[in-house]
């Protein structure tokens, strides 16, 4: 999976998921991508756990959404996920 890869699937989930909490998180992961430490943890899940990240995706746009959460949860673990997390938190002014 490709950072525009990535990309496009946040956008699909953002504005097709029918679900405004993942819809909400899509849209906030997206933003903390555009930061320069969002780029770098992304890049780091992206080649490291991207299948993840695409299967966790898939889930939730077939409607399973509780396997797709427990799926990035478990993403959010690694170093690379908290970093991420800790950017979309810094984001949201938290």
């Amino acid at each position: 999976m490709q950072q525009k890869d990535m990309e496009n699937l946040l956008h699909n989930l953002s504005h097709k998921s029918g679900n405004p909490e993942a819809e909400q998180a899509a849209d906030r992961m997206r933003a903390a991508m555009n930061t320069p430490q969002g780029r770098q943890a992304a890049q780091k899940i992206m080649k490291n756990y991207g299948n993840s990240l695409e299967q966790a995706a898939h889930l939730a746009q077939a409607g399973d959404l509780n396997a797709a959460k427990k799926s990035i949860q478990s993403l959010m673990q690694t170093p690379e996920g908290a970093q991420l997390a800790a950017q979309i938190a810094k984001m949201m002014g938290r």
